[in-house]
């Protein structure tokens, strides 16, 4: 039996897989494992009621296990792996560790970036106001 995941349209082409990475997520999920799917495509500007009544949140992605609709990415792919543990796709505990490092160095990076845009637009506002303090002397 198919499973059956709702995702988002794109916008102004409701036949069109949308831009959300949390349904991309599900779809590429159960494309590498294999699994059936029913894809229903989900126009977020118009959502059917029939949607609207499983998941009164509205929200994408959302998918079908045992009668039962389940709304979260992280639910949904951590079912998925459960009911169908091959391939395996889950972080291996060994790794999980240097996972969430990599993610923690990516983070940190890009807040020095911030810091380090905020710092030249600071020096940039700076130069600019004293020049125009030095109009008025």
């Amino acid at each position: 039996m198919a499973i059956e995941i709702c995702v988002k349209a794109a916008k102004g082409a409701p036949d069109v897989l949308g831009d959300c990475p949390f349904s991309q997520r599900i779809l590429l999920t159960l494309e590498e494992k294999k699994v059936a799917f029913n894809t229903h495509l989900i126009n977020l500007d118009n959502k059917p009621k029939w949607f609207l009544e499983v998941n009164s949140d509205g929200k994408v992605p959302l998918a079908k296990f045992d009668d039962k609709w389940i709304s979260d990415s992280d639910v949904i792919v951590d079912l998925i792996e459960k009911k169908y543990p091959h391939p395996s796709l889950a972080t291996p505990p060994e790794l999980a560790s240097v996972y969430a490092l990599s993610l923690y160095i990516c983070h940190m990076i890009r807040v020095c970036y911030e810091i380090r845009e905020f710092e030249f637009s600071v020096i940039g506002f700076g130069s600019i106001l004293s020049k125009s303090l030095n109009t008025f002397r």
